[in-house]
């Protein structure tokens, strides 16, 4: 059977995006649960902080098959204030949250271009979404003259490490130190350095 072909677009070019795109994208922070709160939650939180400019969207006749998140200039695809966290938890309880997830955002600046997330529907996996969405990000990141793209991955989800490895990442260190510090699960650092196109000399 051949594969239905899969398009893929920076989500800012959009003239209309579906809620429940951002409904999706904003579940994607599980581990953060602990400050974030579940599903709905999260939705709450972060829905209208995303920054569509760093969302690609994978699309075919079905609609939206998958999504991936990147981060570069200190820039990730949620930049929500305060007030929501507020709002949800009160002064407190919201202040005290927010400065955690800002932290944790932070973290990641360290990362000159990093793969916030990638995830594809079950009905569409195994049918190269996933190597068609980390393909994009990583024309975004040269796109943005950047020679690598990082990540992190969970130790334990020996399927996402085997994926990755299999598109050229390596993995560089195990940070078991932050799941010493905060209930998340250990993760491992993983880098893919990119190769710039080559230029066709001129005659």
């Amino acid at each position: 059977m051949q594969r239905e072909p899969v398009q893929i677009v920076l989500a800012s070019s959009l003239s209309e995006r579906e809620p429940a795109i951002a409904r999706w994208i904003t579940s994607g922070r599980g581990s953060l649960a602990f400050i974030l709160g579940d599903e709905e939650c999260r939705h709450r939180l972060l829905a209208d902080g995303i920054n569509w400019d760093r969302v690609l969207i994978a699309y075919c006749s079905e609609g939206a098959i998958g999504y991936a998140a990147f981060k570069h200039h200190r820039r990730g695809p949620f930049s929500p204030g305060p007030a929501p966290f507020v709002r949800e938890f009160g002064w407190l309880g919201g202040s005290l949250r927010y400065g955690l997830f800002m932290i944790s955002e932070c973290r990641e600046w360290y990362y000159g271009f990093y793969l916030y997330g990638l995830r594809v529907r079950k009905v569409a996996r195994r049918q190269g979404v996933a190597s068609a969405l980390l393909q994009a990000v990583c024309e975004q990141a040269l796109g943005c003259g950047q020679e690598k793209v990082e990540l992190e991955v969970q130790a334990k989800n020996l399927a996402a490490r085997t994926f990755y490895a299999h598109h050229g990442f390596v993995s560089i260190r195990t940070m078991s130190w932050l799941s010493r510090l905060v209930p998340i699960p250990t993760v491992i650092n993983l880098r893919r350095t990119l190769s710039p196109p080559s230029r066709v000399p001129s005659k």
